[in-house]
């Protein structure tokens, strides 16, 4: 009796040596997971009003144009990585930035908030606006290290791509813009304008149709850019589900077709918009606080002004 007492607790001390290696084949499989990195060279500059920002660049092959992309609110350049992968395999350059407050470009000038948790977005005092210095300094950046202007694209997510078109409104040597999820105001960054002023050269716009405000909003804005571009110059992409970069992911296919996009996008003669007009639009989506002309447009107004109040 004694025997079977110790041999059942030698065979108990033997099972509970073996009970863990469960966990250990979870740890392994853990550790194996790659992270996810873009290719390129990890980069550091600083922006004219006293932010560092941190950055992906891939340098373009010859005869390739190089982008400047802006992730969405909350997000991070690691969000690129589906799109970044099919850009570096076709020899497409880019600089993926960490946007102000955002990923590893946590480092403002004294006096500022460092992370985009603690940013205002009212419409008389905006923190996201003055995230156009960082797509200026990153263009710098840039043409710095030889990138030819003529050569620079911008592709933006939600906020970022409101961003990424009200730079490119005010400088006409953006050659090409792409946006996913576009919308009329992220974070009251407005857009309306911009796309108004956005002509004559190719825009992309991704959307989901899962998406309830991009996907209501965006072909509002897909008129304007035919209108103002003209139709030719205008294309639009419709996928099945997700917001911003998360269409890259969740959508099999949609990075090829935006790199066949950047490949050969359709340049339009020069047109005359001038009194072009979106009948049976209402002109309220343009905000309370923008003066309008009788078709709900703001004929004037800076794309990169703060909207005027009454």
């Amino acid at each position: 009796m004694l025997r079977f007492i110790a041999a059942a607790a030698l065979l108990g001390a033997s099972a509970a040596h073996a009970a863990p290696a469960p966990e250990k084949t979870a740890a392994v499989k853990k550790r194996g997971k790659a992270p996810r990195v873009l290719p390129g060279e990890a980069v550091e500059f600083q922006t004219s009003d006293g932010w560092t920002l941190s950055g992906k660049y891939l340098t373009a092959k010859e005869d390739q144009p190089t982008f400047v992309l802006l992730h969405e609110a909350r997000g991070r350049r690691q969000n690129w990585y589906w799109l970044a992968r099919k850009m570096a395999s076709k020899g497409i350059g880019y600089l993926a930035l960490d946007l102000r407050g955002h990923g590893l470009s946590q480092h403002p000038p004294e006096g500022k908030e460092g992370s985009w948790r603690k940013f205002r977005s009212t419409k008389q005092d905006n923190d996201w606006e003055e995230i156009r210095e960082d797509l200026k300094a990153a263009i710098e950046f840039l043409e710095s290290n030889g990138v030819p202007s003529a050569t620079i694209g911008l592709g933006g997510a939600d906020v970022g791509g409101s961003i990424a078109l009200k730079y490119a409104a005010l400088n006409p040597q953006i050659e090409l813009v792409f946006l996913l999820s576009p919308g009329f105001s992220y974070s009251e960054v407005l857009t309306v304008n911009a796309m108004r002023a956005y002509k004559n050269r190719p825009i992309l716009m991704v959307v989901a149709d899962d998406d309830r405000r991009s996907s209501t909003e965006t072909p509002i804005l897909f008129e304007f850019a035919k209108r103002a571009a003209g139709t030719e110059n205008a294309r639009l992409i419709r996928v099945a589900k997700g917001h911003g970069t998360r269409m890259l992911y969740y959508n099999k296919g949609v990075t090829d077709q935006i790199v066949e996009w950047i490949e050969d996008p359709v340049v339009a003669p020069e047109i005359d918009v001038s009194s072009a007009g979106l009948d049976g639009l209402s002109p309220g989506y343009l905000g309370e606080d923008e003066e309008s002309d009788s078709d709900g447009f703001d004929t004037t107004a800076d794309p990169l002004a703060a909207p005027t109040t009454n």
